[in-house]
């Protein structure tokens, strides 16, 4: 019945578009043909039990912070995990800050391999600080979009056997430009579609680790630290200064002029 009804509606279009002469009319006419192919194939789906056919499409990321005894052995053990694990550093950061080192890593593996490299870190940490999980069910937009795709698709295929049908340059014209504008849509459902097949294969964790360091930082430490500091600041107010020589020499040669007019007045 489906069939039937879907062949019906493009042999229609097809004498519609090859008795038109109008660039106009021919337009709606594939619009309202799109429209109804939206339609019929909408209504011969059933997501419920689409669904059922394929399995959950999930996101998972985390993120986990621990302090450790040794910045160079942790990053070699996650380095050597996630190549084992099949999977890559997305991002490798280090940051020095006072009294420590922190190492950041983002890193991505396979979806099946995210919870053995969280537990294989989670148990080489000497001091476990924080450790974040998330998961997002992204399975109706997956089916939304691939439905989308083969829907546009279909209409793609009509075109194409209109195209070789048409009598007139209007017709041509028109039919072409139909089939760009498609091809443009197709292409953008595609992208979406590829994003979130590598956001739910490829699983991201970010580890942050960080080495307590053992230099003291005493009186004498913060005395020399003072004295450069002060040392700084000095010569940048000098240099502030000369850069507003004019201004000073102008209130400078003001301020004489009006000492001397004074003095002379006092002494008449």
């Amino acid at each position: 019945m489906i069939m039937k009804l879907r062949t019906t509606i493009w042999t229609l279009l097809a004498i519609v578009v090859l008795c038109s002469c109008n660039t106009g009319s021919t337009s709606r006419e594939f619009a309202a043909a799109e429209i109804a192919l939206d339609t019929e194939i909408n209504n011969q789906s059933n997501p419920a039990k689409v669904e059922t056919q394929i399995e959950r499409k999930i996101i998972k990321e985390g993120e986990i912070s621990f302090e450790t005894s040794n910045l160079k052995e942790t990053e070699s053990l996650i380095t050597r995990s996630v190549t084992e694990m099949g999977g890559y550093v997305a991002n490798d950061n280090v940051f020095n800050s006072e009294g420590r080192t922190t190492h950041r890593m983002t890193t991505r593996v396979p979806a099946d391999k995210f919870d053995l490299l969280l537990k294989t870190i989670s148990e080489s940490a000497k001091k476990l600080d924080r450790k974040t999980i998330s998961s997002l069910d992204v399975t109706e937009e997956y089916i939304d979009v691939e439905a989308r795709i083969k829907t546009k698709k279909e209409l793609e295929s009509r075109y194409k056997e209109l195209l070789l049908k048409a009598e007139t340059v209007q017709d041509l014209l028109a039919i072409e430009k139909e089939m760009g504008i498609l091809r443009t849509e197709i292409e953008s459902i595609e992208g979406r579609l590829r994003y979130l097949q590598d956001r739910v294969s490829l699983s991201s964790l970010t580890i942050e680790f960080y080495e307590l360091t053992t230099s003291s930082f005493g009186f004498f430490s913060k005395l020399g630290r003072a004295f450069e500091t002060g040392w700084n600041w000095l010569m940048a107010f000098l240099i502030g200064l000369i850069h507003l020589w004019p201004f000073i020499l102008l209130v400078g040669a003001g301020l004489f002029v009006t000492f001397r007019f004074g003095k002379k007045k006092q002494a008449k």
